[in-house]
Parts: structure tokens; sequence; C-alpha cells
């Protein structure tokens, strides 16, 4: 009968054995951390998807309290982060321009008249669209409103996607490319910051050091 343990304590003792297992560890590691990294960026896409998206219909918060950040740890994508942002929040301003149209033809209409305004705003419709996609003017009115008026949705989608696009695409790439930049600036303000409050405490120590020297012993 082989002794098992006697086997086990041979390959343990060799230096292939040592190796496969370190290899087996390293590659182990690798997988890790590049799952971690996939977790991240996969969850980071859905808080932008689920933000862009409810940014079109009612939430106040813009997505670029989300953009900004992602952009500065993966700097490499901010194309690719635009590009979804625009995606979603145009989805959501479908969504919201269904509602709109509903909510016409249900509460809306039973109590305003709006087919005066219809005419004007199918002929600058695209134009306010670009505004509201663009300008931080509240995107979420502009889609509404636009189901109310029953805007032609491929020129609703169209532009809404050009002008949100167009705004996800210039605040990623300014990230891009001064977000190092401001930090690093930052980081200097700080330390100065800190240097001159050390100066300034030590200046208001000593001048309250004179008074109560002056007081008490002169």
């Amino acid at each position: 009968m082989i002794d098992n343990q006697s086997d086990l304590s041979h390959y343990e003792s060799s230096p292939y054995f040592n190796e496969r297992i370190l290899s087996i560890i390293q590659l182990l590691k690798r997988k890790i951390h590049i799952f971690e990294n996939y977790a991240n960026e996969k969850f980071i896409a859905i808080y932008i998807s689920i933000f862009a998206m409810t940014e079109s219909i009612f939430n106040p918060l813009p997505v670029e309290l989300l953009l900004i950040p992602a952009t500065l740890k993966y700097r490499k994508k901010y194309i690719q982060i635009a590009i979804l942002a625009a995606i979603m929040s145009t989805l959501g301003a479908l969504i919201a321009y269904m509602i709109g149209l509903y909510l016409d033809k249900l509460m809306l209409s039973r109590f305003i008249d709006l087919s005066i305004y219809q005419n004007a705003y199918q002929k600058y419709g695209s134009f306010i669209i670009l505004i509201g996609a663009i300008t931080p003017f509240p995107f979420k009115i502009v889609t509404i409103a636009s189901g109310v008026f029953k805007l032609n949705i491929i020129h609703f989608l169209l532009f809404s996607l050009i002008g949100r696009y167009a705004r996800y695409q210039i605040i990623t790439y300014l990230t891009y490319y001064l977000g190092p930049k401001m930090i690093g600036l930052f980081k200097k303000i700080n330390q100065q910051t800190k240097k001159y409050t050390i100066v300034i405490l030590i200046v208001i120590m000593l001048f309250i050091s004179l008074i109560i020297f002056y007081k008490y012993w002169i």
C-alpha cells in the first residue's frame, strides 16, 4: 500500500509543485481583478442609465453628477459614457413623450384647449428640443410638452438624441481633458491652504500670548 501522506510531502517539496501553486494563485488574482473591474464598470453603467433615463421624465438631479466622476475613473471611455447617457436619456424622453400624449388625452384636453399652440410647437418644436436637450433648461418639461403637443415622434427622437449626445460629449470631453489638471490644481491649492492655515494659527497664538503676557505681567 502506498502512503498518500508521503506522496503529498514529496510533491510539496518539489520546486515544480510550488511554482504551479504560485502560478495558479496569480492566475486567480488576475481573474478576480478583472471581475472587479468589470463589475465596477457594469454598475456605473447601470447607474448612468437609470439617472439619464429618469432625468428625462421626473428626476431633478442631473446625470452629470455621475458622468464626471465616471469619466475621471475611466478616462479612455469618455466617448462610450456619453453615448450610453445619450441613448438612455432619449429612451426616457420617449417614455415622457408617451406620458404627455396620454396626459393630454385623459386630462388636459378636458380642461384646456391647447390646439391653438400646436401649430407653433410643430413649427419650432425641433429647435425647442435642441435647447432643452443641450442647455440646463429642465429637459423633462420639453419631453412631456412634446407629447402634449403631438410633435412628430421621429423628429422628437432624432433631435433629442443629437442634443443629449452633444451635451454629454462636451461634458465628458472637458472632464477627460481638464479633469486631471483640475485635480492637481485643487491639490496644490489644498496644500497651500494648509500652509497658510498653520501660519495664521501660529500668528493668532502669538498674538493671544502677547495679550496675556501684557495683561498679567506688565
